[in-house]
C-alpha cells in the first residue's frame, strides 16, 4: 500500500506561529506574538476567542480546566484582560466609552471579565492546591484475583527490566537517540519477553504460538499467521501532535521499542510489510519513528503504513478514516448514551497489537493498555475522547469510584478490539510523571530509568501489575490526586465485565450479547517479593516472569 498524497502547502501549524510563541526546547505556545502589524491587529481578536473558549468549556464541565488547550487559553485570556483593564484604566479612554458606546455593553465585558477571572483564580487554585492524601491499599487486599486469566499461560505477564538499555544523562542528544537508548539492548528485551510468554524457544516458534492460540481462541481454527492479513498496532502518540517537534523529556513511544516490533513482525513472523499499520488516529506518529523504520532499506520496511489525524506528505502515510458504520455504544454517568466510531485501520485488520506506554494520568491515575483506545475513538467531527472523561477519577462533577460503571470494559471488550488483538505491551523505557509531565527516574531503583517493557496476553492482568509497579513508585504517585482509591476501579469492571460491581450491562455493539470478562485482576502481596497468586501456588489469577536486572536476569519465579 502507497500513499503519494500531497499536503497543502499552508499548514495550520504555520498559520499559529504567525500569531503565537513557541518555547524553542518544548515546541509548545507560551505567548502571543507583538512583533507585526498583523500579529498586533489580532491580538485583540485572538485573546477575547481564547477567553470564551475558555468559559464555554470550563463552566460546564470544570475537569477540563486541566487540559492543556485549556491551560493555553486560561494564560492568553488572564494577560489580555489585565492588558484590558489597564488600558481601559486611563480617564480620556473611559470618558470615550461613555460617549459612544452603551452602558450595557460596558457592564458586558466588566461581567465577562468578572466571571473569567473569577473562575480562573478557582482554577489556578485548585491546581496548585495540596493533593489529597495518596490511598494505594487496594480495598479488597492483595492476592484476591477476580475476573476469567487469558493466555496460552492464562494470566502470565512477563516483566524484562535491563538498564543498560535506558542510560540517557540528561545532558547529551536526546533519550530517543539510538545513542542513550540501545536498539540492542532493547531486541534482546522484546526477544526475552516473547519466547518467556509463549514458553517457546525461539522468537518464530513464539509468534507461531501466539497466532495460533488467539485464531483457536476466536474461531476454533488451529493455524498461524497467513500472508495478506494485516496487522493493526495502536500506538500511544499523545505527545506527537505536530510529528516534527518533541518535548525533550515527555513520554513518547520509544522509537526503539516500535522499531523492535516491526522487525520481529518482519522477520520472525514472516509478516509482509504492507500488511503492517502504525497508527494513533487522534495524533501523528512522531517523526523518530517514521525516520527509524523507514531508515531500514528493505523493501518490507519501505512499505510499512503510518495512519494519523490527517495524511502527511509522506511515502507511507495516511489519514486514519473513520469507519462510521463501526460504532461503538456508552452508557454515560447519569444515564445519557454516547455513539463514537473506530477507523477503517481497525476494520480491516486481521489482528491487533496494543502497543501502549506505562505512566500514570493526571485525571484517570494510570494510562496504559485500556486508556491507550481513547485516541482510537470519532465522534462524528474529530477523533476525541472528550466524552469519556466523564469517567475520570478526579476533576469531574461526579468522579468515578469503586462500584461505578466505566467506559474501559466496552473500548477493551468491542469485538473490533477484543477479538483482534492478541498480545500487548507496555512500553517503559522511559515513565513520564503524567502524560503532559516529563520522565522521571525512579528512587526505588538506585535512580534510574524504569528501563521496562511488560508484555501479556491478557490486557487485565498487564494493568493491574502496570497499576501495582505505579503506585509503587514514590515520584509516579507524588502530588497525583487520583490515587485517593478509586484508580483500580476500571480494572475490577474489566475483569468482571460478566457481573461488574457497579451492575452495568457492558454492551458495546448493542446487539444484545453482554460482556464476558475481559481478564484477570489481582494485586502483588507486596513491592519487594512481587508476587501474585499464581507465583504462590494459591490461585488462578496472574503469574509474573520477572527479569529484574538487580537479581542478575534471573527470573523471580515461573
Amino acid at each position: 500500500m502507497r500513499s503519494t498524497i500531497k499536503s497543502s502547502p499552508m499548514k495550520l501549524s504555520f498559520i499559529i506561529d504567525r500569531f503565537t510563541k513557541r518555547c524553542p526546547r518544548t515546541g509548545k505556545i507560551v505567548g502571543l506574538r507583538c512583533d507585526s502589524k498583523l500579529s498586533r491587529l489580532f491580538f485583540p481578536v485572538i485573546s477575547l476567542a481564547a477567553v470564551l473558549w475558555f468559559l464555554i468549556r470550563v463552566i460546564p464541565k470544570p475537569s477540563r480546566a486541566v487540559y492543556p488547550c485549556q491551560r493555553v487559553a486560561l494564560g492568553i485570556g488572564s494577560s489580555f484582560l489585565a492588558y484590558a483593564i489597564v488600558f481601559l484604566g486611563s480617564f480620556s479612554l473611559i470618558r470615550n466609552i461613555r460617549k459612544n458606546y452603551s452602558k450595557s455593553m460596558v457592564v458586558a465585558f466588566l461581567l465577562l471579565s468578572v466571571a473569567f477571572g473569577g473562575i480562573a483564580a478557582v482554577v489556578t487554585d485548585s491546581l496548585q492546591a495540596e493533593p489529597a492524601a495518596l490511598v494505594l491499599t487496594p480495598p479488597e487486599g492483595v492476592n484476591q484475583p477476580m475476573g476469567e486469566a487469558r493466555g496460552i499461560h492464562p494470566g502470565r505477564v512477563v516483566w524484562v527490566q535491563d538498564f543498560d538499555a535506558a542510560r540517557w544523562n540528561e545532558k547529551d542528544g536526546l533519550w530517543w537517540d539510538d545513542d542513550n537508548t540501545d536498539q540492542q539492548t532493547v531486541d534482546a528485551m522484546f526477544s526475552q519477553s516473547l519466547q518467556s510468554l509463549t514458553g517457546e524457544n525461539t522468537d518464530a516458534e513464539a509468534w507461531e504460538a501466539l497466532f495460533r492460540h488467539h485464531n483457536k481462541t476466536q474461531g476454533g481454527e488451529d493455524r498461524g499467521y497467513q500472508k495478506g492479513e494485516v496487522i493493526t498496532v495502536k500506538l500511544n502518540c499523545n505527545t506527537d501532535g505536530d510529528p516534527s517537534k518533541r518535548g525533550e523529556k515527555k513520554g513518547h513511544a520509544s522509537t526503539q521499542v516500535v522499531y523492535t516490533l516491526v522487525k520481529q513482525l518482519i522477520e520472525q513472523a514472516g509478516v509482509p510489510g504492507e500488511d503492517i499499520i502504525l497508527t494513533d488516529p487522534s495524533r501523528h506518529i512522531g517523526d523518530p519513528i517514521y525516520d527509524k523504520i523507514r531508515s531500514n532499506p528493505q523493501e518490507d520496511f519501505q512499505q510499512v503504513v503510518f495512519a494519523g489525524k490527517s495524511k502527511l506528505d509522506k511515502p507511507q502515510y495516511i489519514y486514519a478514516e473513520p469507519d462510521m458504520n463501526c460504532p461503538i455504544y456508552f452508557d454515560m454517568p447519569g444515564g445519557s448514551k454516547q455513539t463514537l466510531y473506530f477507523p477503517k485501520v481497525f476494520t480491516r485488520a486481521s489482528y491487533m497489537i496494543n502497543a501502549a506506554l506505562f505512566r500514570p494520568h493526571s485525571i484517570f491515575g494510570v494510562t496504559m493498555i485500556g486508556k491507550n483506545h481513547f485516541g482510537s475513538v470519532f465522534d462524528g467531527k474529530a477523533y476525541t475522547p472528550v466524552a469519556l472523561h466523564d469517567f475520570a477519577v478526579v476533576n469531574n462533577a461526579s468522579p468515578n469510584k469503586h462500584g461505578d460503571s466505566h467506559c474501559h470494559p466496552s473500548l477493551l471488550g468491542h469485538k473490533v478490539i477484543n477479538d483482534k488483538t492478541f498480545l500487548y505491551l507496555l512500553d517503559g523505557l522511559y515513565t513520564s510523571h503524567t502524560q503532559t509531565g516529563d520522565i522521571v527516574r525512579w528512587s526505588t531503583m538506585n535512580n534510574n530509568w524504569f528501563s521496562s517493557l511488560l508484555m501479556s496476553q491478557d490486557p487485565i492482568a498487564l494493568d493491574s501489575v502496570g497499576y501495582d509497579f505505579v503506585c509503587s513508585e514514590p515520584n509516579l504517585v507524588k502530588n497525583n490526586r487520583c490515587f485517593n482509591g478509586s484508580v483500580d476501579s476500571f480494572l475490577h469492571e474489566c475483569a468482571l465485565a460478566d457481573n461488574p460491581p457497579s451492575g452495568a450491562i457492558y454492551d458495546p455493539e448493542k446487539d444484545g450479547v453482554k460482556l464476558a470478562s475481559l481478564g484477570v485482576h489481582e494485586h502483588w502481596n507486596n513491592s519487594t517479593d512481587k508476587q501474585y497468586s499464581r507465583n504462590l501456588n494459591r490461585g488462578d489469577g496472574i503469574e509474573l516472569i520477572a527479569f529484574p536486572d538487580g537479581i542478575n536476569n534471573k527470573k523471580i519465579q515461573e
